[in-house]
């Protein structure tokens, strides 16, 4: 019988982000990862990829951050 050893997850490439939430928006964030099962890092990186990417998609000279 041979022994299956589990082969380790690779890592991504990443960066490391620390930032302080408004006590509000971070009871807001704990409770969608509690509802919908997702850790906080992909929440806050979906959330943040769908948001850049609408950004991204104005043409340059109609961006304004409101």
């Amino acid at each position: 019988m041979k022994r299956v050893i589990p082969m380790a997850r690779q890592k991504k490439d990443a960066k490391i982000l620390n930032i302080r939430l408004a006590t509000p928006v971070s009871d807001k964030l704990e409770s969608f990862c509690k509802e919908s099962g997702q850790t906080k890092t992909v929440a806050v990186e979906r959330f943040l990829t769908k948001c850049l990417d609408e950004y991204f998609a104005i043409p340059k000279e109609r961006r304004s951050i409101n």
